[in-house]
């Protein structure tokens, strides 16, 4: 009975926990044209003010009071960052991009399977005043407030060496606060694009502080490896390392030159010993078929095109045995010992 009862208890949790793992996405167009399409999108980390057909994941219609839900299982786990957007002209069938303050029509945000948000009524601004379930979501906003409040300070510089000195205290700061504050390394990796998007050399800065872009690859290596976050992430930092040691032996481009003619010279070199190896190669296996008979070569071409023993002994007008004793002094000849190592070595014999 007992037994019966603990079943009973694993059997509500499993089904608790099946009902929550999922995401929920909800709320109220605030428009006079009911019916309006609703997109989800799936966006890379550099794709924020992006808007095309191919990022489109699922979508839906508002029903009469501008209401549109979409449930499911099917995003991912891991957090990742996505669009909610639909389009302000009905007429226009593409996809509209708008992110001025009265107008804008897209909401971009972190979410995982397992999350839910709503958009409540009666917002002028489509999208706004999003209630999030998802922490790293937060987390983020924090972080384009900081960002926000940084930029705010430094738009009053108007001299042109100032502007200078204003991008690059803004780069530290917020690198500071990325390393200090932020957790979540998808959150960092969109406070890489920021810091990208406004410093003035990308590559100065990283040949200056490598280390902290190398922290944020490392940190997607542990949470993301194997999504486009991290090898997208990875293929920039490739970029970054290949461009600073470009910089940094520049020097040495006579010594490349060099180094690429004796390159190519050995290359060369190879690629006629290879040649040259394939012609003896192919003169050895013409000796070795030349030891053949004329009946060895006629169950050798035969061995070649699929035939098996007894639809040679057939077409020969021979016992299976005799086939068998002709193969054992073909393979013998030529030194292999089954019917791929034959077909392999003979494949580009005529």
């Amino acid at each position: 009975m007992k037994k019966k009862y603990y079943l009973i208890i694993l059997a509500s949790l499993f089904y608790s926990i099946s009902c929550y793992s999922q995401y929920s996405i909800s709320g109220y167009i605030n428009s006079k044209e009911k019916n309006k399409t609703v997109y989800l999108s799936l966006l890379r980390y550099n794709e924020e003010n992006l808007i095309s057909t191919e990022q489109v994941l699922f979508f839906t219609q508002t029903d009469s009071t501008g209401y549109f839900e979409m449930k499911g299982k099917l995003l991912s786990d891991k957090n990742k960052l996505y669009r909610i957007h639909s389009n302000i002209d009905k007429n226009n069938k593409g996809l509209q991009f708008s992110d001025s303050e009265t107008d804008k029509n897209f909401h971009n945000f972190i979410f995982s399977n397992s999350d839910s948000i709503f958009f409540p009524d009666k917002n002028q601004v489509w999208f706004s005043h999003s209630q999030n379930s998802n922490l790293t979501d937060k987390e983020w906003r924090k972080s384009l407030e900081y960002e926000l409040k940084l930029l705010e300070e430094y738009a009053e510089t108007k001299n042109s060496e100032a502007i200078l000195q204003a991008k690059k205290s803004f780069s530290n700061e917020f690198k500071l606060y990325s390393t200090d504050s932020l957790t979540n390394p998808l959150v960092k990796l969109l406070a890489f694009s920021h810091i990208k998007g406004n410093i003035i050399d990308l590559e100065e800065d990283f040949k200056k502080d490598s280390d902290f872009y190398f922290k944020i690859q490392n940190n997607l290596n542990q949470y993301y490896s194997g999504t486009s976050y991290y090898s997208q992430f990875q293929e920039e930092i490739s970029k970054l390392s290949i461009s600073t040691i470009n910089q940094s032996y520049k020097f040495h481009k006579n010594i490349n030159y060099l180094l690429g003619t004796l390159l190519l010279i050995l290359l060369t070199t190879i690629l006629f010993l290879f040649q040259k190896i394939k012609v003896i190669r192919k003169q050895e296996i013409i000796s070795e078929v030349s030891t053949l008979t004329n009946q060895e070569e006629k169950i050798v071409k035969f061995i070649c095109s699929g035939m098996s023993n007894k639809e040679i002994a057939s077409t020969l007008f021979i016992s299976s045995s005799t086939v068998k004793t002709h193969i054992r002094n073909i393979y013998s000849k030529l030194d292999i010992s089954n019917r791929q190592q034959l077909i392999k070595k003979l494949k580009n014999h005529p």
